[in-house]
Parts: structure tokens; sequence; C-alpha cells
């Protein structure tokens, strides 16, 4: 028997990318969100991507699509 059930909005961009990188507005403050249903399979390229950006190294994967516009 369902006791209960939750709906939500999920993080979607309008061209369906995530948006991964530093926050233009704050310095020190990286974000990867908007991976819409993909969170889960996109983890491991995203949380790589993050990480060489943290170590001032240049990431595997271009970082333009996905970047935070100001």
């Amino acid at each position: 028997m369902v006791e209960e059930t939750w709906v939500g909005w999920r993080s979607m961009t309008p061209n369906g990318l995530p948006r991964v990188g530093p926050c233009p507005e704050v310095s020190n403050v990286y974000v990867a969100a908007g991976h819409n249903m993909l969170g889960m399979s996109m983890a491991p390229a995203t949380g790589q991507m993050i990480a060489q950006m943290l170590n001032d190294q240049s990431p595997a994967i271009d970082p333009e699509p996905y970047r935070l516009s100001a």
C-alpha cells in the first residue's frame, strides 16, 4: 500500500546541458547543477571536471559548453 507520494521539479536548463564550473559572481564557489535526468550517470565526469578545475589542471572535457554566464 502506498503511504505517501511526492513530486518535485527537476533541475533542467533551457538547452538541456548542465552548468559546471566557477561561479562568475562569487569567488571560490563552483557549481555542478542542472544535469536533468542524467545526474547519476554524468556524476563521474562532472566530478572529474570540477576536481581538475580546482587543481588548476586543464579539464579532460571542454568546459565551455557547460560554463555559467554572469
